[in-house]
């Protein structure tokens, strides 16, 4: 394992911030005092201009004169938290300006991502005008369909553009043009589309679901995703949305909330409904006005979730050992493929065997009847696993993704093929030595600078995530006391050690409990400081991120 900086740390103070945090700001881009400002305390001042985006005015233009005109409006989103919380967004909106309004969602078990023909077919049936969101913009067939059979379509989506555009009436969608912003979420194209309907004042109390999604969807929380989710945040801690506050109470969430809270609490069950069943319950959760409704739902959910853990902890083992009896030692890219496993929780068991080796891994559900396999893709930094897809599309039914995970769809026969292609392109890309597990970290920081105040200098950085990682920090060359397994089945590893400085370290290393189990004596430790208050006492300790011996 190595241990990598993000960066040549420039310890000079900036404004009057000291030293560790100037350096922290400059590694996330931040030169100059009011740059430092803008970015600590972010505000709805700060939200672009929605017709910045490419597509907007022709959108607002269809969608008024559809409801002028009393058209049948379809909203057609993703069955995942982005999706649901895009869906009921526009749904909320649309029908507060007086439209006929209904929605579907695809059912991943059935329909698989994004339009079908057979939905097209249907929806033709029932509305005049149909949108996308979270989907859409490499649905060209569908598209083209679509506007045969009548309807007027606006695709609103943010994955990566395709060689050709869907031939939609508009598309809103951020990576056209040269939007400030480029990786808004499904959820946060809706909330532009809605902001330009609306104004600011309409769009501000659609945030709540606006920032869950964007969270969830791991889009980077730098520019505009910053303003969304820091108020977001703000407006779910304070809610009076049934679904919402169900939610909290269901994921034992109190405020003050963090982005944590959203990706590892309430996006987990907002998902878990589309990895086993029908994703339509968190929409109804979303915009529901009864305290019952809501209850029922998010005990549903809650349920589903608990369920999503089981089933993910079977597939991931079978796809370990799978990985490990088939993988040849020079295989950059870990390819399992498993009988009838459940196509929404590969994706799962791909992010954890790509962190747990450091190699681009595919997990594939091979139906019984030999249909059309379904697989899920993770990658390292480094390796665009949309790309490596692109050059071996001619093995592929389709795909579809983002550079760090992406999905596809593959005849079983190509399996083998497909395996060795995979890995002759990323080879092409790693080179032949390839990939070192990495871990990054900002700066090297005595264990005794942190206090309450540095501790809440800290806090200003939330809300943290993809694109602006919560602040690691290096304890290089501490000698460690003692190690011991905590938790049920001793998952966990508590940990005493005291740094180069003689000062006394106390934390807790989430599921490294194994590390007790061999001798080490020095080691570099990773870690994030942490306030830790427990019968009536304060005390400062560790979160352990990675441990390497000395």
């Amino acid at each position: 394992m190595d241990f990598i900086p993000r960066g040549t740390p420039d310890l000079s103070p900036l404004g009057t911030f000291p030293g560790w945090f100037s350096a922290l700001l400059r590694l996330r881009g931040i030169e100059t005092e009011s740059e430092a400002a803008r970015f600590l305390s972010p505000s709805l001042d700060d939200l672009h201009d929605p017709f910045l985006l490419a597509g907007m005015d022709r959108a607002v233009n269809l969608i008024r004169r559809a409801v002028e005109a009393g058209e049948r409006i379809m909203v057609f989103g993703d069955y995942d938290a982005d999706g649901v919380c895009a869906t009921a967004i526009l749904l909320e909106t649309l029908t507060e300006i007086g439209a006929q309004v209904s929605f579907r969602l695809p059912s991943r078990q059935r329909d698989g991502y994004g339009l079908s023909e057979n939905a097209v077919r249907e929806i033709a049936e029932k509305a005049q005008m149909l949108i996308t969101v979270d989907c859409g913009i490499a649905s060209c067939a569908e598209t083209a369909l679509a506007k045969s059979l009548g309807m007027t379509v606006i695709v609103t989506d943010h994955h990566q553009i395709p060689e050709k555009l869907p031939p939609a009436d508009a598309i809103v969608e951020p990576l056209l043009g040269a939007y400030p912003c480029p990786h808004l979420c499904g959820a946060g194209v809706v909330l532009k589309l809605c902001q330009a309907r609306l104004g600011r004042a309409g769009a501000e109390k659609l945030l709540d679901r606006a920032a869950i999604a964007t969270v969830a969807d791991a889009v980077p929380l730098t520019g505009e995703n910053r303003v969304i989710v820091r108020e977001g945040l703000r407006r779910i801690g304070r809610t009076a949305r049934p679904g919402l506050k169900a939610l909290l109470d269901v994921s034992s969430t109190v405020p003050p909330l963090r982005a944590d809270d959203l990706g590892f609490r309430i996006g987990p069950r907002l998902n878990a409904a589309g990895r086993l069943g029908e994703a339509d319950i968190c929409v109804r959760l979303l915009l529901t006005g009864r305290e019952e409704t809501a209850r029922a739902a998010a005990q549903q959910l809650e349920s589903m979730n608990r369920s999503r853990q089981a089933q993910e902890k079977e597939i991931t083992a079978a796809a370990l050992a799978l990985v490990s009896g088939e993988a040849a030692p020079e295989d950059l890219v870990l390819v399992a493929a498993g009988n009838n496993w459940n196509p929404g929780l590969i994706g799962l068991s791909a992010g954890r065997i790509c962190e747990k080796f450091s190699r681009p891994a595919v997990v594939i559900s091979v139906p019984a009847d030999g249909s059309a396999a379904v697989g899920s893709c993770r990658s390292v930094p480094g390796v665009n696993i949309f790309e490596i897809l692109q050059a071996c599309s001619s093995l592929l039914v389709r795909f579809g993704g983002h550079e760090q995970a992406a999905g596809l769809t593959v005849l079983p026969e190509n399996i083998p093929a497909l395996r060795k292609r995979l890995n002759e392109e990323v080879r092409k890309t790693a080179g032949s030595t390839g990939f070192t597990r990495e871990m990054m970290y900002d700066l090297a920081v005595p264990f005794a600078t942190w206090n309450e105040e540095s501790l809440a200098m800290l806090d200003t950085l939330e809300p943290t995530g993809c694109g602006n990682p919560p602040p690691a920090f290096l304890l290089p060359g501490a000698s460690i006391q003692s190690l011991r397994r905590v938790g049920r089945d001793g998952t966990h590893l508590q940990i005493s050690a005291m740094d180069e400085r003689g000062t006394y370290v106390r934390g807790i290393a989430f599921s490294q409990g194994d590390v007790a189990d061999r001798p080490l004596s020095d080691a570099d430790l990773l870690y994030t400081p942490a306030l830790n208050r427990f019968n009536g006492r304060t005390s400062i300790e560790a979160q352990v991120l990675a441990i390497r011996a000395g």
